[in-house]
């Protein structure tokens, strides 16, 4: 989204607001961002604890982002969701500064529903989540895509499905992992034209790998697994049928490229990915499994009939296509400068 708005506003400055010691410090500052940092404390909800140091915090938290946002003198802010935008819109607010927030989940988090209609705006992900939000102005825009992404030119659609991507996250996903580990064997002997490539996260590397130097010599050369791919966009657009989790970027990002998806929910965190995942598989994008139901046998079964069903594979190619929005960022940041202009008036 920042690099969204310094193409459209190249005379502006974008700074990232992130929590002290948090991911976004290696992340931002490698994209020449630049970063200033609160002291903020996560939320986790069935820890009573968290919850009162996060707000014994707030106050401190929200008059520190006041005086940032008088010291950079801002025109807008935009609160990408989570505990780290509540004090910044908060001190925003306070500022009579214009905030819009953007929500990738359809349902939206506990950050988005406090401040939603508080904030000039929320720019959705999904379009159900107007109804989520009542009395709060909300605009289906998509989820932004990075750059690299959007300049992708996905694989041309083969005659055949026969190139797997599984992956979970960066942090990859056990559920994920165990299914595949336990139908491989089954899949590369039984589809000799198919290739895997496998992101499955520190967590289990030792594990997957383990699995991989058990497979026959002649396997080998057509399952490619790691931990993490720097290139997952290239192999996202490289791939036949993704399985994965339903993350809001990922489901931006693969239909973005057309890429059909098998989808296992994240079940926990309030079981949001399930409404992330049900337009995707109302469309014909997608086919769901539940994380509780996702047995070797199960998963193998879903890839196998995507992979035979010649005809079916291409449509959800098309569906996926038909809910992809390539130019989410685009959307969201002519709202943000429509903001800024608008103040200024």
């Amino acid at each position: 989204m920042a690099q969204a708005l310094r193409d459209a506003d190249p005379g502006g400055e974008v700074v990232v607001v992130g929590r002290e010691g948090g991911v976004a410090e290696r992340l931002v500052s490698e994209a020449g961002i630049p970063l200033r940092t609160l002291r903020i404390s996560g939320v986790d909800a069935s820890d009573p604890r968290t919850v009162v140091l996060a707000v014994s915090r707030l106050p401190a938290s929200t008059f520190a982002a006041g005086r940032l946002l008088r010291e950079l003198r801002t025109d807008v802010v935009v609160g990408a969701g989570g505990y780290v935008c509540v004090p910044v819109v908060a001190a925003a607010t306070l500022r009579r500064i214009p905030t819009i927030l953007m929500e990738q989940n359809a349902y939206p988090g506990r950050a988005t529903r406090l401040l939603a209609r508080r904030s000039r705006m929320v720019a959705a992900s999904f379009a159900s989540t107007k109804r989520l939000l009542p009395g709060a102005t909300v605009r289906h825009t998509g989820n932004p895509i990075r750059r690299e992404i959007r300049s992708l030119v996905p694989a041309p659609v083969a005659e055949r499905c026969s190139r797997l991507l599984v992956m979970g996250g960066s942090q990859g996903a056990h559920t994920l992992n165990a299914a595949l580990e336990g139908m491989l064997p089954d899949l590369l002997a039984t589809r000799h034209d198919v290739t895997v490539v496998h992101q499955c996260g520190e967590r289990d590397w030792e594990s997957v790998r383990a699995s991989r130097a058990a497979l026959p010599a002649h396997f080998t050369s057509r399952y490619v697994a790691a931990p993490f791919f720097d290139d997952i966009g290239e192999r996202i657009a490289a791939s036949d049928l993704v399985v994965m989790r339903a993350g809001g970027s990922s489901l931006a990002e693969c239909s973005a490229l057309g890429r059909p998806m098998i989808l296992v929910p994240y079940p926990h965190a309030g079981g949001h990915q399930r409404f992330n995942a049900m337009p995707y598989a109302h469309a014909g994008a997608a086919v769901t499994i539940d994380d509780e139901d996702c047995t070797p046998a199960r998963l193998f079964s879903a890839v196998s009939e995507v992979m035979e069903g010649t005809e079916r594979w291409l449509s959800m190619c098309a569906a996926s296509a038909s809910c992809g929005i390539p130019d989410a960022a685009d959307r969201v940041a002519r709202l943000v400068l429509d903001a800024g202009a608008r103040a200024a008036a």
